[in-house]
């Protein structure tokens, strides 16, 4: 087997370097993944365009969006063969914290996250330490699901974590601010979940259009100074149950908290920027019952409860972009223009 692989490294703000460094070596409890794919994540994005934060190695191989195939195995690992397709839940917990003791290793105190704190999948080879993989960090997929696809599972596993915190019920009304990957991946599983009415507002009627496609049951250019008079008049005067804000915005909230129903759930999903601020009137959360929740990334559990059903969700409709690992800078300035939905670097070709 060959003994160096080509990588993307990241040193510092819009400075990746495609570069060929060891493989990584395997001890008697790792395993060492091909790479097939690996998507471009707004947070990967992010990081390239305006800098990461503190907990990121550095250089680091960004990449935690990950198809893959098992090319060699420690000696002591079980379980799994040479072969196997497999895709990886990115984050996983220490297992000893007070957090990860109460089922949430998604907020650990020491977490693992590939393509941050440990180098991931903008690479030939990718390890998977003994550690992840007594976690249950990587999840055998089918045929049935292609690289590309497979690269969609952990952007629905955060949705559906997200998701999970409310107390959604079969007829609810929601709308989703924001119609990226995110966005319609929240709406497709809104209405897994038992949502009868799901609308989409964003600022972009192209995207709006796409939603549309994606079985939005109303889209709504948030622009619009008619924008709250059309929610209220397709979903009734009272207004929502569910709001989810898909995009990074403190705007995105404030208009939710204008529409949501009493009694109703939000739940903040999109990352804002560092030092926002929300104002409001805690007299709406306290009068009208509106509970207001956060989420981030995702549980092992809700990874592999994407996986399970991944066969069923046609993720090959979000992926709109492919590129080669050399032309991950042209992925990344496709995603400064916000162009598509899922961007992925697919490493045969």
């Amino acid at each position: 087997m060959q003994k160096q692989m080509k990588a993307a490294l990241f040193y510092g703000k819009e400075d990746i370097r495609l570069e060929s460094i060891d493989i990584p070596p395997v001890g008697d409890g790792d395993i060492l993944l091909k790479i097939g794919a690996c998507g471009i994540c707004g947070s990967d994005a992010r990081s390239y365009f305006k800098g990461v934060e503190e907990r990121y190695k550095n250089p680091v191989i960004f990449g935690h969006e990950v198809t893959a195939q098992i090319c060699e195995l420690g000696s002591k690992v079980q379980g799994y063969k040479v072969g196997d397709r497999v895709v990886v839940a990115p984050i996983y917990g220490c297992g000893q914290c007070e957090f990860c003791g109460s089922g949430k290793e998604n907020i650990c105190e020491n977490v693992v996250v590939f393509g941050c704190t440990h180098d991931g999948a903008f690479a030939e080879y990718m390890l998977m330490p003994q550690e992840g993989i007594a976690r249950g960090a990587l999840v055998k997929i089918s045929d049935e699901i292609s690289d590309a696809q497979g690269t969609m599972i952990e952007a629905f596993a955060c949705c559906l974590h997200g998701l999970r915190r409310l107390n959604i019920k079969p007829g609810d009304s929601a709308v989703i601010f924001g119609s990226g990957p995110i966005g319609l991946a929240h709406m497709t599983l809104l209405k897994r979940l038992g949502a009868e009415k799901v609308g989409v507002l964003d600022i972009a009627d192209n995207q709006l259009e796409q939603a549309k496609t994606f079985g939005a049951d109303i889209t709504i250019n948030v622009t619009k100074d008619s924008w709250k008079d059309e929610v209220l008049g397709y979903f009734g005067k009272n207004g929502v149950d569910i709001v989810v804000t898909a995009a990074p915005s403190v705007a995105s909230i404030e208009s939710g908290l204008k529409i949501i129903k009493n009694g109703g759930e939000m739940l903040i999903f999109g990352g804002l920027p560092h030092g926002s601020v929300l104002s409001m009137d805690p007299n709406i959360i306290h009068y009208n019952e509106i509970s207001i929740t956060g989420s981030i990334d995702a549980t092992i559990d809700d990874f592999r409860r994407v996986a399970s059903m991944a066969g069923s969700l046609d993720l090959a409709r979000f992926i709109t972009h492919s590129f080669a690992l050399d032309k991950v800078e042209e992925g990344m300035a496709t995603m400064g223009r916000k162009e598509g939905l899922k961007i992925v670097l697919e490493m045969t070709k």
